[in-house]
Order: structure tokens, then sequence, then C-alpha cells
């Protein structure tokens, strides 16, 4: 029903402005196009009404730090899956919205108690990153990918707009259905869905704002452990995946229901700021700063076991596993997690203007402390207590230079737990661009490594000391050149991670992983070719990531019919020859293996994509390969292939009021 709404919102009848007129787009703006002004001229086409004014987003966290908001490029635009929008592709278990790990290391940064379930963080909605716009006009932002089936698609719907006293109304909606027969293995299929509404209050003039969110993320997922790597050489197929059904799974029915809902209100009381009337720059400002937040989550899976005098081949996952079958009829494991969280902050500082029109803040300066009451229940009912202070400084004198600072430390509850980080950029110009990161922190193992229970009995409860992480990192951009080059070193002292037997395991001296990334873009005339490449060395005791990991995009970029961009060509992306992670669906984690080992694996997608005006569209086929090389699927989780050869198209359109 909300998606109705919104699409009934933003299909109402556009402005058109006077072809005649000879306004322009500036840099910056959404339709702004570098290689040909598309009204240079006039006459040359009608359009709907002009965003001169752009369009910025900002967090709850920071309503003073803008990012312009751009959403009408091409490129990437045919890479709709979550897994492979961020900057390093994660690996699934095979599924869009399955559970997912990054195959470039990051740290995780700490918050106090934990439960431990981080499968889904890659698709999560909360009301911190939320995204607030200022805007001048209503607009409507809708996008569906449809896949092999109707039961397969990927939508999502975004509304903004503003209304009188300062208020701004955003909604974001998304689902991710993969329901069908085709492109699903046996016992396997997921509804993701994430929903998140929130008011801005910003009266003109006022000395108060008030952001009001709402976030609700529910998973729904049948999954199966895994495919029984001999049923491919017993399906009459010979490899090929057309004929699903016939494969075994690890698993029957391993049903997983994670329910998050969120409900948060954080109010400012701002002091000075004002504008200088001779000077015309704006003052420096106080801000009081209180966040109030309710966060309540539900984990919930349970396995069967439908037929439990099968063949010990089709049971596999339990002779591997035998503690965790202790039931014959099936497993289960429920934990709920529920925080409340009072935060009371006080900052200083002075706000500008960047080169690009988004409000940013020249320096900062702030402290704070957060309570946190969590009550977790596993079988039993415990609770904990949070007491955390806080402080940023921050400083940005000009659009060149910004330095960020940041530390916490626990006062009560997880004691003497710390981070420390830092991250600043140095612009150049012709002469280059420079990032530099640096983190340090000591966190307490999450829950589910100290303590876990399946059916009311205990599998493990363990005493782990606490971790120390340490992570430098830094990147350099040669602009003439495009190239892009990153290093980045992480030393980690008592690391805790899941071992092949599927159990908790605190290694007992420091590992180390050492990251070298590099990116260039290559132009001749119309054609293009972006690149990304991965090399990392870990150890292996305790990490399984790819040595080498690549991501290529080599296509033809045009405009046809002076209206219609449009991209053609091919995306690549493959990985060496290492051991994947293992998902183990009962203990909800990726734990080591030794069972399966990966050789070289490779990934290629041909693709067409277009936009008029505001308007995009994409087809591609995905994994074109397995046509050529049927038996040779793509494994970056251990006995979870991706599926074969298969068409998707889909297609996005923002709209202004």
């Amino acid at each position: 029903m909300m998606l109705l709404l919104l699409m009934a919102t933003g299909m109402v009848s556009a402005q058109i402005i006077d072809p005649s007129s000879s306004i322009r787009p500036q840099q910056g703006d959404p339709d702004f196009d570098a290689s040909e002004d598309r009204r240079g001229r006039v006459q040359e086409q009608r359009e709907t009404i002009l965003d001169t004014f752009g369009i910025f987003q900002y967090t709850v966290d920071n309503p003073n730090s803008e990012m312009n908001w751009r959403d009408s490029l091409l490129d990437g635009f045919q890479r709709y899956e979550p897994d492979r929008r961020t900057d390093f592709d994660y690996a699934t278990i095979g599924q869009r919205g399955g559970a997912a790990y990054a195959l470039r290391y990051q740290p995780l940064r700490r918050y106090g108690t934990t439960v431990g379930f981080r499968q889904f963080d890659l698709y999560q909605t909360t009301g911190s990153d939320m995204e607030y716009y200022r805007l001048e006009y209503p607009f409507t932002y809708l996008s569906h990918v449809r896949e092999t089936e109707q039961e397969d698609g990927y939508t999502i719907a975004k509304f903004s707009r503003n209304f009188a006293d300062g208020v701004n109304l955003v909604l974001d909606y998304s689902r991710l259905n993969q329901q069908g027969e085709q492109d699903q293995y046996p016992a396997q299929a997921l509804r993701n869905t994430h929903v998140a509404t929130g008011f801005s209050v910003r009266p003109p003039g006022s000395r108060y704002s008030g952001f009001f969110s709402f976030a609700a993320n529910t998973y729904e997922q049948l999954q199966n452990g895994g495919i029984v790597d001999s049923s491919f050489q017993r399906n009459e197929t010979g490899g090929e995946v057309n004929n699903i059904a016939n494969l075994e799974t690890y698993l029957d029915e391993t049903r997983l229901r994670y329910s998050y809902r969120e409900v948060m209100a954080t109010q400012y009381l701002q002091f000075g700021g004002k504008v200088d009337s001779i000077s015309g720059r704006e003052r420096r400002a106080f801000t009081l700063r209180h966040r109030f937040r309710y966060d309540g989550r539900r984990h919930r899976v349970s396995s069967e076991v439908l037929n439990p005098d099968r063949s010990s081949d089709t049971l596999k996952f339990y002779l591997d596993y035998p503690e965790l079958l202790l039931d014959t009829r099936g497993v289960r494991n429920q934990v709920r997690h529920r925080v409340i969280e009072n935060d009371f902050t006080v900052s200083t500082f002075r706000r500008g203007t960047s080169s690009d029109r988004a409000t940013v803040q020249k320096d900062v300066l702030e402290a704070g402390l957060t309570h946190l009451y969590h009550k977790i229940e596993q079988d039993g009912d415990s609770t904990v207590n949070n007491l955390l202070a806080h402080a940023r400084v921050g400083l940005r004198p000009n659009d060149n230079f910004n330095l960020l600072v940041s530390a916490q430390l626990n006062l009560i509850g997880q004691t003497g737990d710390y981070r420390v980080e830092g991250e600043g950029t140095l612009d150049l110009g012709k002469a280059g661009k420079l990032e530099l990161k640096a983190l340090n922190q000591l966190y307490a193992p999450d829950l589910v490594q100290q303590v876990f229970r399946l059916n009311g009995t205990t599998i493990w409860d363990n005493d782990f000391g606490k971790t120390l992480e340490l992570r430098l990192e830094g990147a350099y951009t040669l602009p003439v050149v495009k190239i892009r080059a990153g290093l980045a070193y992480s030393l980690l002292t008592n690391y805790v991670f899941f071992n092949e037997l599927g159990r908790p395991e605190q290694a007992g001296n420091a590992n180390s992983l050492l990251q070298l990334t590099l990116e260039r873009d290559l132009g001749f005339g119309r054609w293009n070719l972006t690149n990304r490449l991965l090399l990392q060395e870990a150890d292996q005791d305790v990490f399984r990531l790819p040595r080498i990991y690549g991501e290529h995009s080599f296509y033809y970029s045009g405009k046809w019919f002076k209206v219609l961009n449009v991209n053609l060509g091919v995306d690549v992306r493959y990985a060496s020859a290492f051991s994947p992670y293992y998902y183990n669906p009962v203990i909800q984690q990726f734990q080591l293996q030794e069972r399966q080992k990966r050789g070289f694996q490779y990934q290629v997608d041909p693709f067409f994509s277009m936009r008029v005006t505001r308007f995009r569209f994409f087809v591609k086929y995905v994994q074109v390969n397995t046509l050529v090389e049927p038996d040779k699927l793509l494994y970056l989780t251990a006995d979870h292939p991706y599926p074969n050869a298969a068409i998707r198209f889909g297609a996005s359109w923002r709209l202004l009021d």
C-alpha cells in the first residue's frame, strides 16, 4: 500500500519550461553532462522542470555536513545488486539479499554490547544512516529490477518533500524477493523488506531542530546449508544448473527470520550561528543534542530434519557438525535483543558552503555521554548497561583539506573498551589527492562468541579476552592519469573467529593483513575501461579471502538521436584461487572450512544501459560465461554456487514536482 501511495505521489503532471529559455545545468546538477551540454542550444528539446537548485543529502548525526545527491549517471547503473554496489564486492550465499561478507577486509566500529549476527549488515537501514534531503521541489525516485521470474525482483522507492515551518518528510522503501524456482536452488528462498520514514523539523530562524524516524528491517529466508557437490555429477545435465530440482542440499527446512525495529528521536538546541551584519559571515554556533533510541531485534532460526532416516550422504551437514543435532526432529535458536539509548552531546562549530553549494562545517568540537541499556533474551534474561564517553574534533578550512578525529571510551560495561580513529583528505589539485585513515580499538567479543544455545542446551560457553585492533590506511589519487592507489595494514591481537568445526576460537597471537588497491579509468574516445584491483595478503589460519580480486568494465558510451545517452559493454570480475568461508545457517556465522578449495574464478556480464533525462534503463546477461563453461560456476562462499546465465533488466525514474 505504501508503494502504491509513493507511485501515485510521483506520477503527477510535470511542468514544462519554455524551450526558448537559456537556462543551462551547472556542474554538480544531476542533469549536467560534461561531454555535451544537452541544453546548450535553445529549441533543442523540451524537458521537465530543471532542478537548478540541486538535491543535497545529510544524516541526522551531522545535519550541517551535506553531500550533493546525484543519481542520473549511467556509470555502474547496471550493477544493481547490493553486494556489487559497494566499493569492493561482497560474497553472498549465491542469492541477492542473502548472507554476505566483505571480500575486502574492513574493521567493524564497535559500539558497546553486540549480539554478533552480522550477515545482513550490508542491507541494513537505520535512523543514523537514513538520508534526509535539502531540496526546493518534492522528488520521487522509483527503481525496479525484473529477474528471471515474477517472484524475483528488487524494488526501491524514495520520496521527499518539504512542508511549512521547515518540515521535511522522507519515505524510503525497498523489497528484495528471491522466491522463484528457476534461479533458486532447492530449499532456498528469501524476502527482505526495508521501510524507513523520517521527519526533520527545522523552523526558519528557530534555535530548535528535531529529527524523528522509524526504521523496520525484516529478513525472511529459507536456507539450505549449501549444495552437495557430488550431486552435480549425478545431475543428468552434466553439471549445468538448468535442472536445479535434481540437486541435493545439506539441510531440509532451515528457516530464518530477523526483525529489526528502531524508533529514534534526535533534537538539537542551537545558540549563536547568526550572520554578522558587517562581514556577512556566520558566527560560531553552539549546540546541545539529545538522542533517544529504542532498538528491538529478534533473531530466530529453526532447522527441521524432514526425514531423519535418509541416507547419510544427504544428512552430511550433521555428520560434519554432530554436536548441533540435539534432536532428530530439528533444532532452533532464538535471541531477542532490546536497546534503549540516551545520548547527551554538546558541540561548537562554524558553518560554511562548499564549491557545489553544499553546507559544510569549517570546524567542529564535540563531546558527550551515551547510556545504553541492553536486555538480552536467549533461553533466559540478562541485562547489560554501557556508559560511553565520546568526543570528536574536525577541521575543514576549505574544500581542499578535511580532518576529523573521534574517540570513544567505555566507562561502565565492558569497561576499558575504546576506539580512536581519524581520517583526513588533502586535495592538491592537479598534483593529486591524498587520503589517510587510522583506527585503534579494544573491544570485548560478541555475545554469540561467548555463549550460544540450541534447543535450550548450551553449545559453548567461552571466556575470551578482548581483541586489540590497529588499522592504518592511505590512498593517493593522481587525476592527470586517473589512477588511485591505496595501501592498508591491519594488525589484530586475540582475534576471535569461527573455525572449521563451527566453533568460536581466539587466536593466540597477532594476525595481520596487508592490502593494496589500484583503480584506473581509461578513455579512448567513446570507449571506456574502468579497472579496480585488490591485492591482499592475510594469515590464512584466521582469514579466508582471495589474494587477488579484480573488477573491470569495458563499454562504449555515446549519445544517440541527440537525447539518448547509452552505455554498451561488458562487466568482468574474477578471484584468484582460495578456500572461501562457509556459511553455517544453524550458528548463523561465516566460518573456516577445508573441504572445498576453489581455483581461479570469473564472471562475465554483457550489458546495455540508456538514459533519457531522468529515466534510466538497463538489460544485462548475468554470467554469460557459463554458456561456454557450464560446469564452472562461481563460488565465493563454499558449497553455495551462484546460479548460471540469466537475463536481468531494470529501470529507475526520478520525478520532480
